[in-house]
C-alpha cells in the first residue's frame, strides 16, 4: 500500500504532526498550506490528510485544496489537530468532504498542537507521550488486513463558525517585502499592496505574524487580550489525543 501525507499547516503545529507521521511511516509529507496540485489516488493508497481546527470546523482553504485530490474508493485518515480546546465536528466534516472525492475514511486521529492565537496554549505539542501515542496508532492502522470505513464523532450539521472578530495588521514597520501575501492560505493580503488584509477572506490562521521579517504583523494589543482571556476559559488544562480505528 502506497502512503501519501498531506498537510495543511499555516503555523507550523500541524506540520509538525504530519512530519511525524511521514518519518514512522517512511514516507514524505507534502505541504498544500498555500497552494496544491492534481493528485489522483487508487483502492491501493492510504492517504492521511492533516488540518487544523478552527472554531471546530475545517479550515475554508482546505476546501480548496480538496478540489485537487481526487480518490478511488481510497482509503483516507484524517488527522485533526487543534489547540488544547476541541475537535467539535471538524472530523466528521472532513470525513463527508473526502467522500465527495472518492475516498472512505478508514481511522482518524486528534493531536494537540500549540493554538495559533496564544501558543501558550498547547505549548510543547506534541509532546514525546503524544507521539509515542500517534506511533502506535499508526502501527495499528498498518497493521490491519483490510480498513473498512469508520464512524467519526460530529454533529452532521456542524456547528456554525463565522471566523473570529479580529484580523491581522500591519503597522509602520511593513516594509512590503510581500512575504506575507506571497504566503497566505486565503490570498486574504494583496501583493500590491502587502499593509492592507481583505477581512472578507483572512481567516486569522496567523500565518502572516507568523512569518513577518520585521514583526510588523500583528493582532491589535486590546483584541489579545481580550483573545487570550476567552482562550484561558477553554484552553487550559491538558487535553489528550484520541485516536479512531
Amino acid at each position: 500500500m502506497n502512503t501519501t501525507i498531506i498537510y495543511f499547516s499555516p503555523t507550523g503545529g500541524t506540520r509538525l504532526v504530519a512530519e511525524a507521521i511521514a518519518d514512522h511511516l517512511g514516507c514524505t509529507a507534502l505541504d498544500v498550506t498555500v497552494s496544491a496540485s492534481p493528485m489522483c489516488f487508487t483502492s491501493e493508497d492510504l492517504v492521511f490528510l492533516c488540518f487544523p481546527v478552527y472554531g471546530g470546523r475545517v479550515p475554508s482553504p482546505m476546501l480548496e485544496r480538496l478540489r485537487w485530490l481526487q480518490g478511488d474508493h481510497t482509503p483516507a485518515v484524517p488527522v485533526a489537530t487543534f489547540g488544547n480546546r476541541a475537535v467539535d465536528d471538524a472530523l466528521l466534516e472532513m470525513k463527508d468532504l473526502l467522500k465527495q472525492h472518492g475516498f472512505y475514511t478508514a481511522a482518524g486521529c486528534e493531536m494537540v498542537t500549540p493554538h495559533s492565537i496564544d501558543t501558550r496554549f498547547g505549548s510543547g505539542r506534541p509532546d514525546a507521550q503524544d507521539l509515542s501515542d500517534l506511533c502506535r496508532f499508526l502501527d495499528k492502522v498498518l497493521a490491519k488486513d483490510r480498513l473498512p470505513e469508520i464512524d467519526l464523532p460530529g454533529n452532521p450539521d456542524y456547528m456554525a463558525y463565522g471566523g473570529l472578530p479580529f484580523k491581522p495588521v500591519a503597522s509602520k514597520k511593513c516594509i512590503r517585502c510581500g512575504k506575507c501575501a506571497e504566503n497566505c492560505p486565503a490570498g486574504a493580503i494583496p501583493m500590491s499592496d502587502p499593509k492592507k488584509t481583505d477581512n472578507t477572506l483572512c481567516i486569522t490562521c496567523m500565518r502572516c505574524v507568523d512569518l513577518c521579517p520585521t514583526g510588523a504583523r500583528h493582532v491589535p494589543k486590546p483584541m489579545q487580550i481580550l483573545a487570550s482571556t476567552v482562550l484561558k476559559k477553554y484552553c487550559s488544562g491538558r487535553k489528550e489525543p484520541r485516536f479512531y480505528l
